[in-house]
């Protein structure tokens, strides 16, 4: 992913790049209007448009997920109630359709939460959100249309601020914004709990308004991407941070210097494994459907 990409999707309420092999580009989520809105883009260029929901909460992230070979894409978001809700994409009426998981999960954030979702190593659905209290909670599949809650966590979670839940290394991470300290994460052991830490020199003068964390290939740090004061910063391990340009509000990158904007960003590869969890959408023609292997969703 270049630079102009990554500022891009990290303006968008929730972004996904699409596989190789699946198309070209990004799918990018906005809220225009109360309605939730795709976006497709290749490059500099908005191929098309798409309304995904309506009534949707104006300040609320997404989570977009891609579900592979049946080419199902879900979108996990936050509507004007303030309740977690899944549309699905129907193929065969080339329209977005509300699934039963948000009755299922039953899940209502505070009236500023954040979300993130994704599918964990072992094929679970996971979703994290700040509950009506401002803590950090979540519920993942444990089974066929079975659910198990985790938390409320530790921590201080600044109100209001996204988080982003990562598969890295074969586990969860669950990464947020920590008050007074950047960029904390939660890691899901097997033992099943949740260990705390921080990303050093990830602390801001100004509101982190979005980020994202992947794992350096190379040197096996991490590398956090994040959105802070209108500029676009990059923090590798410990090392400080280098601001590689302004971003505006549209997600246009103006470089820090010619360099930069040549930029390219690594990102791990979309990793195919079983899901271990049957559910059943019956949402109008599109019926019932049993996944088989999936892709996490990428910023």
């Amino acid at each position: 992913m270049n630079a102009q990409d990554l500022a891009r999707s990290l303006t968008a309420a929730g972004s996904v790049k699409i596989p190789d092999g699946d198309g070209e580009g990004l799918y990018l989520l906005s809220v225009r209007d109360g309605d939730l809105v795709e976006k497709h883009w290749v490059g500099d260029s908005l191929q098309e448009e798409t309304v995904v929901a309506s009534e949707v909460r104006e300040d609320t992230s997404a989570s977009y997920l891609l579900i592979s070979e049946q080419c199902i894409r879900h979108v996990v978001f936050v509507d004007q109630d303030n309740v977690v809700q899944c549309y699905a994409y129907d193929e065969d009426i080339e329209e977005w359709e509300d699934t039963p998981l948000g009755a299922q999960w039953n899940i209502t954030v505070h009236p500023k939460g954040k979300l993130s979702a994704n599918i964990g190593p072992r094929g679970e659905l996971v979703v994290t959100y700040q509950d009506e209290s401002g803590r950090l909670a979540g519920m993942m599949s444990v089974a066929d249309n079975k659910w198990k809650t985790f938390g409320p966590f530790g921590g201080s979670p600044i109100l209001g601020t996204p988080q982003c839940l990562e598969v890295i290394d074969d586990r969860l991470h669950l990464f947020y914004i920590e008050e007074d300290a950047g960029i904390g994460y939660l890691v899901f052991d097997s033992a099943g709990n949740w260990k705390a830490n921080v990303l050093k020199n990830t602390n801001t003068e100004t509101t982190i308004d979005n980020f994202s964390v992947a794992k350096d290939p190379e040197t096996s740090d991490f590398q956090s991407y994040f959105i802070s004061g209108g500029f676009l910063w990059t923090v590798n391990g410990e090392k400080q941070k280098i601001k590689l340009g302004k971003v505006t509000g549209d997600g246009k990158l103006i470089p820090a210097d010619g360099a930069q904007a040549g930029w390219w960003f690594p990102w791990r590869r979309p990793r195919n494994y079983v899901i271990n969890y049957n559910i059943n959408f019956n949402v109008g023609d599109y019926g019932a459907w049993e996944p088989r292997k999936a892709l996490p969703y990428y910023y």
